[in-house]
């Protein structure tokens, strides 16, 4: 029995073609390199904000818990506020009451008739010439002041010798032979001869009268 040789084996395939060598591969190594250099100097950084502000942290001390001081301030200023908002209502219910009291008095004032005013009356000459001491009264008058007092006129001559520093008069209004009222005046550096119209001032009321007398007061200087 007879064999024969089997066919040599076919070769083997070539190799498949090597890949491209792609360029891109450095640069992005240079970017990764770059971004990792970049987290490291943050967080470096981080690191040396964190180690300063701890003393800070440190250091700060916790807020107190003032909430009860607190609210009872607000209770007494907010009862001080009452107590003063009633004190400004009672000032104004006091206003409004003297105002309203004010208001009726002049509306009774408006309805009451006027009152008669006193009026200065008309000189009544006084006929005659009075004398005491040096000095001579002549020109008397007696009228109603405007006041409704008495008030008598005169006019008053030195007939001495000498000066007259200082001399005080007096006036009595008599009627029917009573005084009604008591009058006053003076005068100063009254030389002889010189005369002076006085006016004497009293404080009765004016009525009926009869006659006038004059004097003089001790206390008189002259020189």
């Amino acid at each position: 029995m007879s064999f024969q040789p089997l066919p040599p084996a076919p070769p083997p395939p070539p190799p498949p073609p090597a890949a491209p060598r792609r360029r891109w591969v450095w640069p992005l190594v240079a970017v990764l390199a770059l971004l990792a250099g970049a987290g490291a100097g943050v967080a470096v950084g981080m690191s040396i904000d964190d180690d300063e502000s701890s003393p800070v942290a440190q250091e700060t001390p916790a807020p107190e818990d003032t909430s009860g001081e607190t609210g009872g301030e607000n209770d007494e200023e907010l009862e001080q506020l009452r107590e003063r908002l009633e004190e400004v209502e009672q000032q104004r219910d006091d206003l409004k009451r003297r105002l309203d009291e004010a208001r009726a008095e002049l509306d009774s004032r408006e309805t009451e008739p006027p009152e008669e005013e006193s009026q200065e009356s008309e000189p009544t000459p006084f006929e005659g010439e009075f004398t005491d001491g040096v000095f001579t009264f002549t020109d008397v008058q007696v009228l109603r002041d405007f006041a409704g007092d008495f008030e008598v006129r005169a006019t008053v001559t030195n007939t001495g010798d000498e000066t007259v520093d200082y001399v005080s008069w007096t006036a009595i209004v008599l009627y029917q032979g009573e005084p009604v009222s008591t009058l006053t005046t003076s005068a100063t550096e009254l030389a002889a001869g010189d005369s002076v119209d006085a006016q004497f001032i009293g404080f009765d009321d004016y009525g009926d009268w009869d006659a006038v007398e004059f004097s003089i007061d001790s206390d008189t200087d002259q020189t």
